[in-house]
């Protein structure tokens, strides 16, 4: 009886620790937030997995509807150039200088073999991703024009030297020459 007791009493105190322990270190500010700052094992690990799994609990199964369409390509890339370039940049066009300082770093779009299906893509447009740059377009785009964005990354590997020029555009004077 005494042994359960004992049992019993240790695995409360180790929930309690563990616990108790992750507090103390953010109470005590031991925790560096810096955006210039390198993340732990924890965060570079668990934080990628996890956002992983919540996208695609909760993004659409559906295709894109905008696929392939031109003028819905043509439309994404007027909302690319206005609101993604500057981050995420483009094949052979660099993300504008504050990019560099980014935390976790905006990954690039377009890279051939990117299997990222299309409704994660649309939903983390939508919705963002909280602590991170990436903010959500939705309070600002409808389905139609985020679902045109879409389009338009699934674009990007096969842009022209015309669009090409046209985001870098986007991006002159703001590009990170460092």
């Amino acid at each position: 009886m005494k042994t359960k007791w004992l049992m019993t009493l240790s695995f409360l105190v180790g929930i309690l620790a563990s616990l108790l322990v992750p507090v103390l270190l953010m109470a005590t500010g031991m925790i560096d937030v810096g955006a210039d700052a390198k993340p732990g094992l924890i965060e570079r690990t668990l934080a990628p997995w996890a956002r992983d799994r919540s996208v695609a609990k909760r993004a659409p199964q559906e295709k894109n509807p905008q696929a392939g369409d031109p003028a819905a390509i043509a439309t994404g890339f007027d909302h690319y150039r206005a609101t993604c370039v500057m981050c995420h940049g483009a094949p052979d066009v660099p993300g504008a200088e504050l990019s560099a300082g980014l935390n976790p770093p905006a990954p690039s779009l377009g890279d051939q073999g990117d299997d990222t299906p299309d409704g994660e893509l649309f939903w983390v447009i939508k919705h963002g991703i909280r602590m991170t740059p990436m903010p959500a377009f939705g309070p600002t785009r409808n389905d139609r024009e985020i679902w045109e964005i879409v389009a338009f990354i699934r674009h990007l590997p096969d842009l022209t030297a015309q669009e090409r020029d046209a985001l870098r555009a986007a991006t002159d004077g703001k590009a990170h020459h460092g």
